[in-house]
């Protein structure tokens, strides 16, 4: 019984005893006037929250209109996507949304377009990026759709921000403000999550009197996004997820790891609810200049060497601040701990420093601004009550929400009464001492809510009868292990001297927590707000510090079709190693958007177009770059060809998801996106390899100056023969030199066309075995004089081995 107070013994008490909260109290033994008070709590406690958040996604789309909605079952928070576009049969706005938004269930019309539920199916039970099968996929009856029933039950929401006596109609307008009506898709999507809350939460969080809330309505758009397919996310190393080595591990729910990546790179925030942004952050590249040029602002102040005193304080306080939705659902179940109380107010406290130290910039810097412009005095005032209203030492100490003396004149009344009932305890335990008979040795006082004060002896022997327990003027109550509880005379004096005055203390602290909840939950909006501000900067100051540490510059963003960079660098590859060569990009009109790139195998190609994939993608998230100068056009997509993610699930070979990824390609890019092919058409046939990468090409560069952007890397030497002649075609090759009879790679890109692999250089550096070598050069040599290549000597004498044993056998065999 978590709520009990218990007095009892400090030498009869055994570990069976101890509750969630014991005091310990007015020990009497005989023979011994010395009277023990002691106080003494356990409390099992964390000291941080639970990082899980498990999210629902409800979609629905319809002639070709994407809506959706998304509530967190930990925090009460519901996010609606604002209505979208989103194509067939790739549905590529549905892939950005599940990957940012990791829920754990999809629910879905049990009638959507087949298209759209492949499409779901195909990232839902294919997704291997995390945690192994996690999200669940639900059909519900498409009446659970329908307009009206969704809107009404929209019209029951309950929003923590709404309008105080307000009527009806006005919080139905004020609902209005909140939710576009007139977006269909967005409406059915929202409305039937609400009903499947409705009819599940028990399910759902296993509480059977509980039901659904909403603690804040936010509108997320992805109009502005740069899509990108998840094979390109794993092909540039955005993301890496790795599985634990352990079988026995593999595949648990958080068993993953990040890899080499990007977000690992990026992944060191100071807070937790940075952490969880920056994921956003890098799953929703955008191509709005206003947003990205107010990021790069921030992250070119945060860079200077002036900028560091206040990084460091920034960072300090960064790392105090939490997700207030889930600890504020906490404390409105009333089932706050005493850290989560703590930790709020440390949010609160920690927000309205980090804005004060924001006011003291003044460099012009948009976002910092908004920080130190942000209206603080209803946060600085919820602080300020939380510090007056409760002691979190003694909060922390007996495991509940307590009340610091001042606050209330009745409380601090009762707490006194409290505070004498120790004694009072200990000279009721001394009385009944001497009433009891001389076999007992000591008592113990106890209090129990709904039963009131009771003697507690313990078993003076083994095996006591009902006759033997009853002692004189004593009523016996009940027995626990060995200690033996009775109702005497002092008991009931102090049952009507003092009564329940625990449970009335913890009743008056619940009703002020209640009233401070209130006042909380009044300005949640505000709070909430001023959160996601400063996890946004946490991202920022982070990006900073890794710019900060590998020299990147500031590109220039710009809305021309240019893609042009000097002395580019891969950002992983500079991580790992110093000396790696830097290369010069340019893709215009004038040089060409088309890079056909050639070269000796290990040569550097991949790397090459993959650090311009990466710098691309870097500066649509607002960072800055790993080059002495780049000046970027804002794309629409990026798309790539390099990886081919073979899975059993799929039902895929690894070149039909090349082709795959090729198709996508090719039909979704538009003039502003940058396409990159690494060796398409080596999975088939070379003839058809090579028919099928020239006629992608040519279709492209039948666009002329709508061309996308495209490097391509093939070890087709030939291809210039096959795909039409366009002065925005430029070939690149890598250099080498060949010492000593072996190549040497310069990793140094210049103008022209390769006409050598050096597959078997490389391949005696891999330690292929020599005579497989020397195998492979006498084939390459009749292969060139097209003749037969002689046959193997070694190989010869096997098989004529083998073929006189057969021959022995059927001779001797009677047939």
């Amino acid at each position: 019984m978590a709520d009990n107070v218990v007095f009892t013994s400090a030498k009869t008490r055994s570990t069976n005893d101890v509750q969630s909260s014991n005091i310990v109290i007015a020990t009497c033994t005989r023979n011994d006037n010395t009277r023990v008070a002691s106080v003494e709590q356990t409390e099992n406690e964390s000291t941080e929250e639970s990082d899980a958040e498990e999210r629902l996604l409800t979609v629905c789309c319809r002639s070709g209109r994407l809506g959706a909605a998304c509530y967190t079952l930990q925090t009460g928070e519901i996010q609606i996507l604002e209505e979208i576009v989103d194509r067939p049969p790739e549905h590529q706005i549905f892939v950005s949304l599940f990957n940012q938004v990791d829920p754990v269930r999809v629910i879905l019309d049990g009638k959507s377009q087949g298209t759209f539920v492949k499409a779901v199916k195909g990232v839902v039970l294919n997704d291997n990026s995390n945690d192994s099968l996690k999200c669940k996929l639900i059909f519900i009856s498409s009446k659970e759709y329908n307009f009206e029933a969704c809107k009404r039950r929209i019209h029951s929401l309950s929003l923590p921000h709404e309008p105080a006596n307000c009527s009806e109609e006005e919080r139905i307008l004020f609902l209005r403000t909140v939710v576009d009506f007139n977006q269909t898709q967005t409406v059915h999507a929202l409305g039937a999550m609400l009903r499947y809350l409705d009819l599940n939460w028990s399910n759902l969080v296993m509480d059977l009197h509980g039901k659904p809330q909403c603690l804040s309505l936010t509108r997320i758009s992805l109009a502005d996004i740069v899509a990108m397919d998840e094979d390109t996310y794993r092909g540039l190393q955005i993301f890496s997820s790795l599985s634990h080595p352990s079988g026995f591990k593999k595949g648990v729910q958080g068993s993953n790891k990040e890899g080499l990546s990007l977000y690992q790179l990026f992944g060191k925030c100071s807070s937790k609810v940075g952490h969880r942004r920056m994921r956003i952050l890098l799953r929703h590249p955008t191509k709005d200049l206003e947003t990205l040029r107010r990021r790069q602002a921030v992250v070119a102040y945060f860079m200077r060497p002036s900028s560091d005193s206040l990084v460091r304080n920034i960072c300090a306080s960064m790392r105090f601040i939490r997700n207030v939705n889930g600890i504020l659902a906490k404390i409105k179940a009333l089932s706050a701990k005493s850290h989560q109380w703590k930790s709020l107010y440390n949010t609160l406290y920690n927000v309205v420093l980090i804005c004060e130290m924001c006011e003291h910039v003044g460099e012009g810097v948009e976002y910092l601004e908004q920080l130190a412009n942000y209206d603080t005095n209803k946060l600085y005032e919820m602080a300020l009550y939380m510090n007056r209203i409760i002691d979190f030492d003694l909060t922390k100490s007996e495991g509940k929400f307590t009340v610091k003396a001042g606050v209330d004149h009745d409380l601090d009344l009762k707490k006194q009464t409290m505070a004498s009932l120790l004694g009072l305890m200990s000279e009721t335990a001394a009385v009944e001492m001497d009433r009891l008979p001389p076999f007992v040795q000591e008592c113990s006082m106890l209090y129990m809510p709904h039963l009131g004060y009771l003697l507690v002896l313990k078993a003076w022997a083994d095996h006591l009868t009902m006759e033997q327990k009853e002692l004189p003027d004593m009523k016996f109550m009940f027995q626990n292990n060995d200690q033996i509880h009775y109702k005497s005379r002092g008991c009931e004096e102090l049952d009507v001297m003092i009564g329940d005055t625990y449970p009335e203390i913890v009743a008056h602290e619940t009703r002020i927590m209640m009233k401070l909840t209130a006042t909380i939950l009044e300005n949640l909006h505000a709070l909430a707000a001023a959160v996601d501000l400063c996890a946004e900067l946490d991202c920022l100051i982070t990006i900073s510090k890794v710019c900060k540490e590998y020299n990147f510059v500031k590109p220039t963003l710009t809305t021309d079709k240019i893609i042009n960079i000097e002395q580019g660098k891969h950002p992983l590859y500079i991580t790992t190693i110093d000396n790696f060569v830097p290369n010069d990009t340019k893709s215009t009109l004038e040089s060409g958007f088309v890079k056909i790139l050639t070269g000796p195998n290990s040569s550097g190609k991949s790397v090459y177009m993959k650090q311009i994939g990466l710098i691309v993608y870097l500066a649509h998230i607002g960072s800055f770059v790993p080059a002495e100068a780049a000046t970027i056009g804002v794309v629409d997509h990026i798309y790539s060809r390099i990886q081919s993610t073979e899975c059993i699930a799929a039902h895929m070979s690894a070149f039909l998801i090349d082709l795959r990824q090729m198709a996508l390609a090719i039909r979704e890019s538009s003039s502003n996106s940058l396409l990159i092919v690494d060796e398409f058409g080596k999975g088939t046939a070379q003839t058809d390899g090579l028919a099928l990468l020239a006629a992608c090409v040519s279709s492209l560069l039948c666009r002329e100056q709508r061309c996308p952007h495209l490097l391509l890397a093939t070890h087709f030497l030939n291809i210039q023969n096959y795909i039409v002649d366009s002065p925005i075609v430029s070939f690149l090759k890598f250099e080498h030199m060949v010492q000593d009879g072996e190549p040497v790679f310069l990793f140094r890109v210049v103008a022209g066309s390769s006409d050598c692999s050096f597959a078997r250089a490389v391949a005696a550096a891999s330690a292929v075995p020599e005579h497989v070598l020397q195998r492979a050069d006498t084939v390459l040599e009749a292969m060139t004089k097209n003749e037969l290549p002689p046959p193997d000597k070694e190989i010869m004498a096997k098989l004529k081995n083998v073929t006189e044993v057969i021959k022995n056998t059927l001779l001797t065999e009677d047939i």
